[in-house]
């Protein structure tokens, strides 16, 4: 039988900004429309959301919605910046590429050795 290779799945390497938040963490932010301001501190971050739809021909009703959201995050949580709904806790396992890299020089030991 002739060798087999190891073979991985392609990671996705778009980067994104965010933070990782601590303790000791504290920060007002805003984005760019305004309608979404956030404080980050003791570990929690709330989000304020304020969007208005006036009226016109393409939208039937006046809309305004008005929301707060808190969540409280354990320490070192990877905070990732969204354009739209400012810091978010991301669905997925995010890393540096530091990270990665440390990771995938592991698995290449295991894997040759």
């Amino acid at each position: 039988m002739e060798k087999l290779e190891y073979f991985t799945i392609m990671p996705q390497l778009k980067q994104f900004y965010g933070k990782t938040v601590t303790k000791d963490t504290v920060f007002d932010e805003k984005t760019e429309n305004g309608q979404v301001t956030q404080h980050f501190e003791d570990l929690t971050l709330t989000t304020k959301i304020l969007k208005e739809v006036e009226m016109d021909d393409d939208h039937p009703y006046g809309v305004k919605e008005e929301t707060t959201i808190t969540i409280k995050v354990p320490e070192n949580t990877i905070l990732i910046w969204d354009e739209n709904e400012g810091f978010i806790v991301p669905q997925t396992q995010m890393t540096t590429l530091e990270e990665l890299k440390r990771t995938i020089d592991d698995i290449d030991g295991i894997y040759k050795g």
